[in-house]
């Protein structure tokens, strides 16, 4: 039957599979195989998925030190039914290596790895090293640890996924970024005055979050909290977004992606963790509360990750517990994963897509579902 249906049947029918399904199903046959691996499938395939509803296939991966890394189907926990926690082997990664999870976008999850970057999806266990940027060794005077921003993104100008690793240091004019394409397979430099991003004492480190075809990072201007975004088409910084206050605090804790929103949220300053959406951009856009929820008690810091279509929430606590809180009531229950991290938990959510880190159907290493 499956080498029978025309292919615009099949087509529409296979488009309308989960991406999880879809990479298991490409042993059914050759047929379906060529069809499923091919970029513009997968292409066709994410568009149909942000045309509707995102949350039912975003994910949380959670990488837990000594252990690997997991995916967590948060909707599944919640309704107590399926695989819950898929564990991720990622041979290139070794045990107590230097692993940071730097982004993720359109499924892509990105890593730093003891200096090296590596692209993985997930969903069809491909993934893709890529050569060092040697910006550190360019930027000697620099420190990658206490200095550095990082992103990954997409670019819909040159229908391309970026990376973007940035150092600066106030004591210099500039800031220097490495970008990465995926396209191209290379590194090139950019560089910025220091003042497109030292605006009045902005202080820009840590993992952007992608939205709105710019990379997003929180940063602080004389106490307050405000938003930088890098167009990834302009290859351009700029001040898009204010923080909401909190009792006339404008100190806020990170940034994250709810579906197709941009939410911000802040800390337990006042026993309490509030949080704000937004699908607007541009300074000055309104902000909506999203919900206020007492801390718990042993709770010192508090990160909200996604939010269920039940109206529970996933928080991270201390770096190294995952609950589901129902804040009707305030209970809450463990996730059945733990980390042996000194450093707690990394951690990105992502979307189940069939995006090849590699995007135009090159030879990849797969490690088996």
């Amino acid at each position: 039957m499956a080498e029978s249906l025309p292919e615009t049947i099949l087509m529409d029918i296979l488009l309308r599979v989960p991406a999880m399904s879809l990479a298991r199903s490409k042993s059914v046959c050759k047929r379906w195989r060529s069809l499923i691996s091919d970029s513009g499938f997968a292409k066709s395939h994410l568009q149909r998925l942000k045309a509707g509803d995102l949350i039912p296939s975003q994910r949380i991966f959670i990488g837990c030190g000594y252990r690997g890394h997991e995916t967590i189907d948060y909707e599944a926990l919640d309704a107590s039914e399926g695989r819950v926690v898929v564990p991720h082997k990622i041979k290139t990664i070794k045990s107590g290596s230097d692993c940071q999870i730097v982004g993720s976008c359109d499924g892509l999850v990105c890593f730093l790895v003891s200096g090296i970057f590596l692209i993985y999806n997930p969903t069809t266990r491909e993934y893709r090293e890529l050569p060092s940027s040697n910006l550190e060794e360019d930027c000697q005077f620099l420190d990658r640890h206490n200095e550095s921003f990082y992103g990954l993104g997409y670019d819909p100008r040159s229908d391309d996924y970026i990376i973007v690793e940035g150092i600066h240091e106030y004591a210099y004019e500039f800031c220097v970024a490495a970008i990465f394409s995926l396209k191209s397979g290379s590194w090139r430099r950019i560089y910025f005055p220091i003042e497109e991003i030292n605006e009045s004492g902005l202080d820009i480190n840590g993992n952007g979050v992608y939205w709105n075809g710019a990379l997003h990072w929180r940063v602080y201007e004389w106490g307050k909290t405000g938003i930088m975004s890098l167009d990834l088409s302009e290859e351009k910084f700029q001040r898009v977004l204010s923080a909401p206050e909190v009792d006339g605090d404008g100190l806020s804790q990170g940034l994250g992606i709810h579906g197709t929103s941009l939410f911000i949220y802040s800390g337990c300053n006042d026993n309490r963790i509030h949080a704000w959406i937004t699908d607007e951009y541009g300074r000055g856009r309104s902000w909506t509360k999203w919900f206020s929820v007492d801390c718990l008690p042993v709770s010192r810091h508090t990160t909200p990750l996604v939010y269920t279509r039940s109206g529970k929430i996933v928080f991270l606590i201390n770096a190294n517990q995952v609950i589901l809180l129902n804040p009707e009531d305030n209970t809450y229950k463990d996730y059945p994963i733990g980390t042996d991290s000194f450093f707690g938990i990394e951690y990105a959510i992502y979307l189940e897509t069939l995006i090849s880190p590699y995007l135009d159907g090159e030879p990849s290493r797969i490690w088996s579902l």
